[in-house]
């Protein structure tokens, strides 16, 4: 027994016509007539006494026709629940992001989503990558932004933008003069600063730098991108920068690669089971209006994965 059954008989009720009622369900006539045999064998009893002009429901048929509509009546209801539930924004929401996205797309975000949505509370916590990909297994938060891609069965991944990576080193001449650098320049380049162990953007800058050389000073030193830059406007070397964490005030060199520039690919990354589709898609238009227009056009790059 199916809900597409039971439209038809209701129909055929309505109508008494079999044509009529075809053509009110948008099938052909003959599959209204199968489908109604079907059913009827299938409940051992015929629904509609065919001896008279025009057809009528039996006695059971008619206790079976005024159920069927009940049944139909709250199924619609049921969908309406679920549609309303679906595109309902209110409520609070749980979100996990990185802390070397968090500082600089949250701020750009927060105050138009929160006067758009007023009744949306969105509960961020900076977390690294593995973090959040356990929580939202665990379904201790609602979504992610994070690096992406993850290649895991039980996450749904819905691409953001492409976020260039920009080179920073203590001002000096030489490299206030140059306009790019290339990956392969970086390679040959010692003393790197890099995050913590845990960031997924420390493992992108190994392998940029395609640092399996021993004989380079690797230093490990921070837990921030910002501290980092610090570290190289006092202490000298290098380090690489997500573009969006550059400003005004940096007081080092910073230098674009040359194309193919290498990229990381932004998501917002929820469990397959999250239905929540208006939320993302609003956080993913929030966060298109506010990013540069060139992390979302950017066609020649080089995608750098962490994992």
């Amino acid at each position: 027994m199916t809900l597409q059954q039971l439209e038809y008989v209701i129909a055929l009720d309505t109508y008494r016509h079999f044509v009529t009622a075809a053509e009110k369900c948008f099938v052909t006539q003959p599959t209204i007539t199968i489908q109604v045999k079907k059913l009827e064998d299938e409940i051992g009893f015929t629904i509609f006494d065919k001896s008279k002009s025009p057809f009528r429901p039996t006695d059971l048929g008619e206790m079976f026709v005024r159920k069927a509509k009940v049944i139909l009546r709250e199924v619609g209801e049921l969908k309406n629940m679920v549609s309303t539930e679906l595109n309902n924004l209110e409520g609070e929401f749980r979100m996990g992001i990185i802390p070397t996205i968090s500082p600089y797309l949250i701020p750009l975000i927060s105050g138009s989503f929160s006067e758009k949505y007023p009744n949306s509370i969105l509960k961020i916590e900076e977390m690294q990558s593995e973090s959040i990909i356990s929580a939202l297994q665990k379904k201790e938060i609602d979504i992610g932004i994070l690096v992406t891609p993850l290649n895991e069965p039980f996450i749904r991944e819905v691409k953001l933008y492409n976020e260039p990576f920009v080179f920073y080193g203590q001002k000096n001449e030489e490299l206030d003069n140059k306009k790019t650098i290339s990956t392969q320049d970086v390679e040959s380049l010692n003393d790197v600063w890099l995050l913590e162990n845990g960031h997924c953007f420390r493992n992108q800058v190994l392998n940029i730098c395609n640092n399996s050389n021993n004989n380079k000073s690797i230093k490990f030193q921070s837990g921030s991108i910002e501290a980092l830059k610090k570290m190289v406007d006092n202490y000298g070397g290098f380090t690489l920068v997500p573009e969006m964490a550059i400003n005004k005030r940096d007081s080092g060199s910073c230098i674009n690669f040359s194309d193919p520039k290498p990229i990381r690919e932004v998501s917002i990354v929820v469990h397959h089971s999250f239905s929540k589709d208006n939320l993302i898609e609003a956080l993913r238009v929030e966060i298109l209006e506010k990013i540069p227009k060139n992390f979302i056009k950017k066609k020649n790059f080089m995608k750098i994965n962490w994992r």
